[in-house]
């Protein structure tokens, strides 16, 4: 069994050998902006009258245009229907499901492709497309159960919330209870977000369904709580120190930053998730005796 510090240095030495893992990461971004613009466009013909813009109109007329339609716009959020609400909802959980359903079959390909790098050494995108398919649908159900079990820590606000006057006013006892709510919501968090770690990874390489994943994350973090925490923190670490870099350099410097944000951003898409991805995947797969190959020639 490898040493976390052995295994992250051959996971990196397996991420320098196949620079194609970043690809998933990559088409995820771009195949999730192709489904939001059609969603968002069907949401703004729907709802914004902008239909009443005349584009031939004079600089005086387009002004005089936009203010009509600002006004056109508030009084149309002003006078909305339970029935237009409940289309707004629509158009939101519509978005939201599609973005998870992309999410799922590219995060299960990333972590197919990972997988296939461990075992054979090399892997291409008819890994990722074999993953992809058969594990998506799964990989989108464990994510709804994820996200409900975290939001099931928003039970530690109900005490403070509950102490709140009406009308609401800084009362101490009340405030002092939603703060110690908040921590506690903070510190579940925190807490299922480790339990939940080697969810996708469970999922996919021991093809498993939702339920028996995050069973098994959750029986793989109590036989692997110090493994588990260091590789949280490294990634951890690792990603916030691209994000100071990045605000310390673009500090004071507005037209900058844009830049420095895309960089950080193509940092983020190009090396550390698939890097992360591998040693997640590592992880797991060394921890459960299921390496077909002690690639000890990766360099550290």
């Amino acid at each position: 069994m490898e040493e976390i510090g052995e295994l992250i240095g051959k996971g990196f030495g397996t991420w320098k050998s196949n620079l194609n893992l970043c690809l998933p990461f990559i088409l995820s971004f771009f195949v999730s902006i192709l489904v939001m613009i059609p969603v968002l466009v069907a949401f703004a013909l729907t709802f914004l009258p902008l239909a009443s813009m005349d584009l031939n109109a004079t600089t005086a007329e387009n002004a005089a245009e936009m203010q009509k339609l600002i006004n056109q716009t508030q009084a149309s959020l002003e006078n909305l229907q339970t029935g237009q609400m409940a289309q707004i909802a629509l158009f939101f959980v519509v978005l939201v499901v599609l973005m998870s359903l992309v999410s799922a079959f590219f995060t299960a390909g990333a972590i197919g492709m990972a997988r296939s790098a461990l075992d054979r050494g090399k892997t291409d995108l008819g890994d990722m497309w074999s993953a992809g398919r058969e594990n998506f649908m799964n990989m989108f159900l464990a994510t709804i159960l994820m996200g409900l079990l975290t939001m099931a820590g928003l039970v530690f606000l109900i005490p403070g919330i509950a102490l709140l006057p009406q009308p609401l006013e800084a009362e101490p006892q009340a405030v002092g209870a939603l703060l110690i709510g908040i921590l506690l919501l903070i510190l579940y968090a925190l807490a299922l977000s480790l339990l939940l770690a080697t969810t996708p990874y469970a999922l996919v390489v021991e093809k498993l369904g939702a339920v028996n994943a995050v069973k098994a994350s959750i029986d793989f973090f109590r036989y692997n709580k110090f493994d588990v925490l260091i590789l949280w923190l490294v990634v951890l670490a690792i990603s916030m120190s691209l994000q100071m870099i990045s605000g310390s350099l673009s500090a004071g410097e507005g037209m900058s930053r844009q830049p420095l944000s895309i960089i950080t951003g193509l940092v983020n898409i190009l090396v550390l998730a698939p890097l992360s991805n591998i040693w997640w995947t590592r992880l797991y797969m060394n921890r459960k005796g299921l390496l077909k190959v002690d690639d000890v020639r990766d360099p550290w």
